[in-house]
């Protein structure tokens, strides 16, 4: 435990430096480098892919389309009317992040062609679900209508559930959740995860306004955070359960061991990142009503 606490401290540090660092692409190429982190973890570590080509260039992707989503999503429109001679070449960056996935896909598909290996497909999906993970923090980042606020929030609605559950699990948990999947996940760790999730994310709405917002004139909605929280938290279970369900396929206990005590970056941002592309999602949805 005590190992765990340190290495959690340590690993809060390094995140809030990141997160608040004022050029937002510190945290763009952190998130790109955890990507790629994570994708070996998935591809590599769990056995699943053994082809070198494809993990390398399943890396590589994750990196790239990071950094370019990342570009398009910072750009202001207004670069079009600013700089009209380079209209043309901002439309290629734009489209550059599908260009990229198009080429991975080609790469991927021509790997299958010479080595015929179905797991290359396992890959491909991993790859693509781990990716997108991460590009929807990096964009909640960068985005000028969200930022760190909202960047923060997967994180959060997580990362609380997480612990909640944990400490609700050890204190009250008599009922197992999924015995065959995650032996020591419990239902009452999981009510008790849920309830600790959307009060914290509440307080953490109130956090921002008092400490990172406070001098804007739109602060965050400490009621839709509660909401975000009731209804995501669960999720972010079901990711949890799907990591462990492929750790357990696998035979390993860990996806690595990048933080002692925790395991590696999929262990701590398997939930996150199944439940970030939805809150950007949805975000995106009400700012466009």
């Amino acid at each position: 435990m005590k190992t765990r606490i340190i290495s959690a401290l340590v690993g809060t540090v390094v995140l809030l430096v990141v997160l608040f660092c004022p050029w937002a692409w510190v945290f763009t190429v952190a998130a790109a480098v955890a990507a790629a982190i994570a994708v070996y973890e998935l591809l590599h570590n769990t056995g699943i892919v053994k082809n070198k080509t494809l993990l390398f260039g399943s890396m590589a992707f994750a990196v790239l389309e990071l950094l370019a989503v990342s570009r398009a999503v910072e750009r202001s429109n207004h670069e079009y009317m600013l700089n009209p001679p380079l209209a043309l070449l901002f439309a290629i960056l734009d489209a550059l992040p599908v260009l990229l996935l198009v080429l991975y896909g080609l790469f991927v598909l021509v790997t299958f062609l010479v080595h015929r290996q179905p797991s290359i497909w396992k890959g491909f999906a991993l790859t693509l679900y781990v990716t997108l993970g991460f590009l929807a923090l990096a964009a909640l980042r960068d985005d000028p209508q969200f930022g760190l606020a909202y960047c923060l929030l997967p994180l959060v609605i997580a990362w609380m559930s997480d612990t909640g559950a944990y400490f609700t699990g050890v204190f009250f948990g008599k009922h197992k959740m999924a015995p065959v999947i995650s032996p020591k996940k419990t239902w009452e760790g999981f009510f008790g995860g849920w309830i600790i999730s959307i009060g914290l994310t509440a307080v953490y709405g109130l956090v921002c306004n008092a400490l990172i917002n406070p001098s804007t004139t739109s602060p965050v909605d400490i009621g839709q955070f509660a909401v975000f929280a009731a209804v995501l938290a669960p999720l972010s279970v079901v990711g949890d359960l799907l990591a462990s369900v492929i750790k357990r396929r696998c035979g390993i206990k860990d996806y690595g061991n990048i933080m002692p005590g925790h395991g590696g970056v999929m262990d701590r941002f398997d939930s996150v990142v199944f439940i970030a592309p939805l809150v950007y999602i949805v975000l995106i949805s009400i700012s466009v009503n």
